[in-house]
C-alpha cells in the first residue's frame, strides 16, 4: 500500500477531494464497482494526480483517514504522555473531533470497510501510545476498539446521548479497576 505522506495544502486538498469523491460514489454503489475513472472525474483531478498519490482506491480511503488522524493529532495536542488519551476531556474531544467526519466513518462501516477504520486506530495507538510502555498492548487494543465502536454506534443512533455522556461511559470503563480509579 502506497500512502502519500508529504504535507502541503495543495496535496492535502487534492487527496481529500479524491477521498470525498469515493464517498460520493459509495452513496451510489458498492466499493468494488467504483472505478478510478469515476473518482477522478468526480474529484476533478487528473489520472496522473491520482496515481502520484495512490496505487488503488483502497489506498485513497486509507490515506483519507490518515489525513483525518493527522488533524486529530494536531488539534488534540500531540503529547508524550499516553495517559492523556484515556482522560475524560480527551475522550470527549475525540468523539467531537471525529463527529466532523461522521460521513466518512459511517459510509465505510456501512460498506463493510470497517477494517480500514480499525486498522488505522490500532496503528495510531501502537505508534503513538504504545512506545511509551505505560500501557499494555492489550489495553490499547481494547481501548481503541471501544472508542471506535462506541463512536460509530453513537453516530448510527443519531447521537441521542451527549458526547460528554458517552465519553463518561468510556472513561469509567477504562479508569476503574476493582472499584478504584487508576
Amino acid at each position: 500500500m502506497k500512502i502519500y505522506t508529504k504535507r502541503n495544502s495543495r496535496s492535502t486538498s487534492t487527496r481529500m477531494a479524491i477521498g470525498n469523491a469515493i464517498l460520493d460514489k459509495l452513496d451510489e454503489k458498492e466499493f468494488s464497482k467504483i472505478t478510478v475513472s469515476e473518482v477522478i472525474r468526480q474529484a476533478n483531478v487528473s489520472r496522473m494526480s491520482f496515481y502520484r498519490y495512490y496505487e488503488n482506491l483502497y489506498d485513497a480511503l486509507c490515506d483519507n483517514l490518515n489525513i483525518i488522524v493527522n488533524g486529530y493529532m494536531i488539534e488534540g495536542g500531540e503529547t508524550e504522555d499516553p495517559g492523556v488519551y484515556m482522560q475524560l476531556d480527551h475522550i470527549e474531544f475525540s468523539l467531537n473531533y471525529f463527529d466532523r467526519y461522521s460521513r466518512y466513518f459511517l459510509t465505510l462501516n456501512r460498506h463493510g470497510l470497517y477494517a480500514i477504520l480499525m486498522d488505522a486506530v490500532n496503528e495510531y495507538m501502537m505508534e503513538n501510545i504504545f512506545p511509551q510502555k505505560k500501557l499494555h498492548m492489550y489495553e490499547l487494543y481494547a481501548y481503541a476498539g471501544a472508542l471506535l465502536n462506541s463512536f460509530i454506534k453513537w453516530e448510527e443512533e443519531g447521537k441521542k446521548e451527549s458526547a460528554h455522556n458517552v465519553a463518561t461511559m468510556i472513561y469509567r470503563l477504562f479508569n476503574h479497576f476493582d472499584g478504584e480509579e487508576r
